[in-house]
């Protein structure tokens, strides 16, 4: 009778559900609209080549990204994959022959002989959630088979403003993340949601405030404005999920992975509220701490002292951390090298809680994912094949994109992902993983082989200038600014 009783109450609700679902649906080109900022101005990526039949990216957008095509007509035998995001994806400081997408297809290749794989590269130069999600409206309407996001890093590079919009509390985010589940909330979500919003008009292409003279100056300790930057990508990366899913298509999710080990904060500031008597303190403190020739015992100890002044302090945060690496203690180091990046002024990597989107979003709407810090944790501080929680500094060639190998290894996993959720089921493909692994080396080493020295050469440069960037936008982000 109980249960008879609930069925009745909600009896209704269920109805309602039902008739929405077949009334007004949710449309696609809904959950693509971003309500906090206006990209009207970013063009389509993919032109309609006539003579060759294919769209492919235009000559005049190679300042973000590099050449990609696909078939106009897609043959039934045919899989198209599209992989979505920022420079990681596009392979920099290489490009997308040896960026993951690549070894993704190459690998797919061997697990399904019989199948024509399209992996499509949509991989931006400093391209954000929210311009990723552009890019993924368009191309959602070429036939993809699946889809794979790989994004997070660049959300703090644009300037942008939120206002009130964002000051959504948990009430809010459960609503926002009901909507993409229940229709009756995103309908009732419609009407409830002004038709105008105050939204941030966003250039046509990329505008990075590092990009401008003095533009590390902008950037200053604002949990407010960085709170709302993480809200933002939350919302732009649970449409975008949405979005693919309502379509029926399967998507691949990556966490963003990033160096925690070789790079510092790339700027640091103390507290504003410190007292001339504290910063004395604390500039007494961190002059020992920053003394490569003290010895470790004593650095770490003034680096605790350092934040006990200011527990916000990034650049010791960094310091404790190196230090507890070198004596072993990876758990509290850990802990250290997180917090230098989360606190880091200028966050060129992407912080906990977009990293926690990712995986949160992931599990509610049951994707598979790709953890990729855990993916590259295999080696320990002394190179030991013993994983420490934390990704491998090895696979990285900065601070966010991955080396060669590290493609490799994240191209492999998802091809593998694919293959163990019976992506295409319908085809049959090669099981031995011994096999497959002989024949990927193999195919590896002469795709390798046959990259000719000047593409090296070019990526060598490209990291050179990245450094060389960093460094002179950066300064020294070891000195922070005690006024």
């Amino acid at each position: 009778m109980r249960m008879a009783a609930i069925g009745m109450a909600l009896s209704p609700f269920m109805i309602l559900e039902l008739a929405l679902r077949v009334i007004a649906p949710q449309e696609n080109r809904d959950v693509a609209v971003d309500p906090y900022i206006d990209l009207q101005q970013q063009q389509a990526l993919f032109e309609l080549d006539i003579d060759a039949n294919e769209w492919r990216i235009p000559e005049h957008r190679m300042n973000f990204f590099r050449p990609a095509s696909f078939s106009a007509i897609k043959r039934e035998d045919t899989k198209r994959i599209f992989v979505l995001g920022g420079s990681t994806v596009q392979g920099r400081p290489f490009s997308t022959e040896t960026a993951f997408p690549t070894w993704m297809e190459m690998r797919l290749q061997i697990l399904f002989p019989q199948v024509d794989f399209e992996v499509v590269n949509v991989g931006g130069i400093s391209y954000a959630s929210y311009r990723v999600s552009r890019l993924l409206n368009e191309v959602m309407a070429h036939s993809p088979d699946a889809v794979v996001l790989y994004t997070g890093h660049n959300e703090f590079l644009e300037d942008r403003e939120y206002g009130e919009i964002l000051n959504s509390g948990p009430l809010q985010t459960l609503i926002n993340g009901l909507a993409g589940n229940i229709r009756i909330v995103s309908w009732l979500k419609e009407f409830s949601t002004p038709a105008t919003l105050p939204r941030s008009l966003m250039s046509q292409e990329v505008d990075a405030r590092l990009d401008h003279a003095g533009g590390l100056e902008k950037y200053h300790r604002d949990p407010r404005w960085r709170q709302h930057v993480e809200r933002h990508f939350d919302s732009t990366f649970r449409a975008m999920v949405h979005q693919v899913r309502l379509a029926g298509i399967p998507i691949w999710v990556c966490t963003p992975a990033c160096d925690l080990v070789n790079t510092p904060p790339f700027k640091v500031e103390l507290s504003g509220g410190l007292s001339s008597e504290e910063t004395a303190q604390w500039q007494r403190w961190w002059k020992i701490a920053s003394d490569a020739q003290v010895p470790p015992a004593q650095r770490l100890e003034a680096c605790n002292a350092c934040l006990s002044i200011d527990p916000l302090d990034a650049a010791a945060h960094y310091v404790a951390g190196r230090l507890l690496c070198d004596l072993g203690n990876m758990e509290e180091a850990r802990e250290h090298l997180i917090a230098a990046r989360d606190l880091d002024v200028c966050p060129l990597r992407a912080t906990t809680a977009i990293e926690k989107s990712v995986v949160r979003i992931a599990g509610q709407e049951k994707i598979p994912i790709i953890q990729t810090s855990s993916l590259f944790d295999q080696r320990d501080n002394r190179g030991n094949r013993l994983p420490d929680q934390i990704a491998d500094p090895e696979l990285f060639v900065d601070h966010v994109h991955p080396s060669i190998r590290g493609h490799q290894i994240l191209g492999k996993a998802i091809a593998d992902s694919m293959f163990e959720n019976e992506l295409f089921s319908s085809h049959s493909g090669t099981q031995d993983p011994e096999v497959v692994e002989q024949r990927f080396e193999a195919l590896a080493q002469r795709h390798l082989t046959g990259l000719n020295e000047a593409y090296y050469a070019r990526g060598k440069q490209r990291l050179e200038g990245l450094r060389r960037w960093a460094a002179g936008r950066a300064g020294n982000s070891m000195l922070p600014d005690a006024e």
